[in-house]
């Protein structure tokens, strides 16, 4: 119910809709971002130096997040709309945005696989609350790539997921450091989230998924991006191919 109410399915469709897969309690792994030499690069045009905060960290041109929480649920396609619902947690960390006396962070990280898939968080300013959360990151599952396990360590990965600034987040950014060369849309760059698999899931039902897309909401172009991918292979074992259904028809 709790991942039904972060969507806004009504009582009724929670009663019509059974899942094909759920993991009830995430516990662990991480979110990463490889970041994009655009971002990176505009970063440095502006005089902007990149950090992390909490439990984050930045190597090899990369920034990874904890995975602190979350849920996912999965339906089948038209039977809920969004048919994928949940949220994954990433609770004390984050990036960190410095200019001079200026420093901005963005922190406790949350994915919302549904429709649009965003990454929303905590935004400071000096120390200060600006908003305790907003969305900050548009999710673009079109550049997915097939989901691996690794049944011996317990994991699941899903790469590919592209990350790009919010409009509203490059104004609120543009505002703090006194400029308007940040511009929404900009790629941050390309998402891994690694999870546990759960001990024991409900075996997935007959028939061929297909991921790639980047919406969760029903239609010719339906996608599984993030955790709900993740959740479809969890509960079967399926290997997943990323391409759109349009295109598997032409």
């Amino acid at each position: 119910m709790a991942a039904l109410a972060l969507t806004g399915i009504g009582v009724g469709a929670a009663q019509a809709a059974e899942p094909i897969a759920t993991i009830p309690d995430l516990t662990g792994q991480s979110t990463s971002v490889r970041l994009d030499s655009g971002f990176t690069d505009a970063l440095e045009s502006l005089q902007v130096t990149p950090g992390t905060v909490g439990d984050a960290t930045i190597s090899d041109g990369s920034a990874r997040f904890p995975i602190t929480g979350g849920n996912v649920t999965v339906y089948r396609p038209g039977e809920a709309d969004p048919y994928v619902q949940g949220r994954i947690e990433h609770q004390g960390s984050g990036l960190s945005l410095t200019k001079g006396d200026t420093k901005v962070e963005l922190t406790d990280f949350v994915v919302d696989p549904g429709n649009p898939a965003t990454l929303s968080g905590k935004v400071t300013a000096n120390g200060q609350t600006v908003a305790e959360s907003t969305v900050l990151f548009d999710l673009d599952g079109s550049t997915l790539q097939p989901i691996q396990t690794d049944m011996d360590a317990g994991t699941a990965t899903l790469t590919g997921t592209t990350v790009r600034l919010n409009p509203g987040a490059a104004m609120a950014l543009n505002q703090a450091f006194s400029t308007d060369a940040i511009q929404g849309g900009l790629t941050i760059g390309i998402a891994t989230i690694v999870v546990n698999l759960p001990g024991q899931m409900p075996a997935m039902p007959q028939g061929g998924v297909e991921t790639g897309g980047g919406s969760t909401a029903g239609g010719p172009d339906t996608a599984l991006i993030a955790a709900g991918g993740l959740a479809l292979l969890a509960a079967g074992g399926t290997v997943l191919v990323a391409r759109r259904r349009g295109a598997a028809r032409r």
